[in-house]
């Protein structure tokens, strides 16, 4: 059966609140998304350039950012900039059309989490979206824990 007809799990252990930052100047990239991840309700934002998503990263910190390639004013590489500057920075998935071994080499060096194909598969966005979570709630569990064992050190 083709991945795309497969079907995605719908009682995965996920909380409400993980809010995913979608930067993308496709609009329609924010209503395919929902309806993949609406089983999750996860909350989905949409910017569409790499001023608006620093911007929305210092206000929101969201848990996970989904970034198209290239953007209006820059590409993947800016939004990751500017998520690496946050105390707890979300990973960043980087979403192309013309995905190759290339890119997802280039991603992974610069920091970035994974590559996500277009058109989206149902199945493969909610397993690398939650594996970033995953990996995000772990950095933010382990920052805290560092930061409680230092106050206690110097109390």
């Amino acid at each position: 059966m083709p991945t795309t007809l497969k079907k995605v799990p719908t009682s995965l252990a996920y909380p409400e609140n993980i809010s995913i930052l979608l930067v993308s100047p496709n609009r329609a990239d924010l209503p395919a998304l929902r309806g993949i991840l609406h089983h999750v309700q996860w909350d989905l934002s949409l910017v569409e350039t790499v001023a608006e998503a620093e911007r929305h990263v210092r206000r929101n910190a969201p848990s996970v950012v989904v970034c198209e390639r290239d953007l209006p004013d820059g590409s993947w590489k800016n939004v990751l900039e500017c998520v690496n500057g946050c105390s707890n920075s979300p990973p960043v998935l980087v979403v192309s059309r013309a995905a190759d071994e290339a890119l997802w080499a280039e991603v992974l060096n610069f920091g970035g989490y994974d590559v996500l194909l277009k058109p989206f598969d149902k199945a493969e966005v909610v397993r690398v979206v939650g594996m970033a979570w995953r990996h995000w709630r772990n950095h933010a569990s382990h920052l805290a824990s560092r930061s409680t064992a230092v106050l206690s050190q110097t109390a």
